[in-house]
């Protein structure tokens, strides 16, 4: 906070993540000093629309937060999510926000653009999309960061970042790396993953 962050990213799946945020966050900040996102794992364990449900609520229970700046469904793509459809997530999460408990909805995903487009063009209500994007995974065949973020763009969506350094993997890079990407920027910080963070 002192640094200037103020959005930060948990989930009800994270194991002991949602009540980190709420001793660190929630019980040393005003509410409306930050802004909050967790997520909703429906294909985790769930076998109703009310298990599914009940996630939000332990949210709430687990951050004391009040509300959610960003409520995410979590980790859209493949066999995940067809959960969020049979159990008509994308309906619920607008009636927490008209209740006014979710000021913003969307979802993070991990698969194909191609699924990426059609998830948007069902759902089209979603104000946001949370790709996986860094230098490394850009071209990345497994993980099509660009192509992914091009299809949400295409669709107006406003894009968060998550794995800007790929879980710290890029901040610290074999030497051989280093040493390419210093001889490419030679004014880059000493740990080159970090330039990932500088502004543009």
């Amino acid at each position: 906070m002192k640094a200037g962050f103020t959005y930060f990213d948990t989930a009800w799946a994270y194991a002991g993540s949602e009540d980190a945020i709420r001793q660190a966050l929630v019980e040393r900040y005003p509410r409306e000093s930050y802004q909050l996102a967790t997520k909703n794992a429906a294909w985790i364990n769930c076998k109703t629309r009310e298990e599914a449900i009940a996630q939000f609520d332990v949210s709430l229970k687990q951050t004391g937060a009040g509300y959610f700046d960003f409520y995410l469904l979590h980790n859209l793509g493949e066999s995940r999510t067809k959960f969020f459809d049979d159990f008509d997530m994308w309906s619920w999460v607008q009636e927490k926000k008209a209740e006014g408990l979710i000021k913003h909805v969307g979802f993070s995903f991990h698969s194909t653009p191609e699924e990426l487009e059609a998830i948007l063009e069902a759902h089209p209500e979603m104000e946001f999309v949370q790709l996986q994007i860094n230098y490394a995974d850009w071209e990345n065949p497994a993980i099509q960061s660009r192509a992914c973020y091009e299809v949400a763009r295409k669709h107006g969506k406003p894009v968060i970042i998550m794995e800007p350094v790929k879980g710290g993997m890029l901040a610290t890079p074999p030497k051989s790396v280093e040493e390419i990407l210093k001889k490419a920027d030679p004014d880059a910080p000493t740990r080159p993953g970090l330039s990932a963070l500088r502004p543009a």
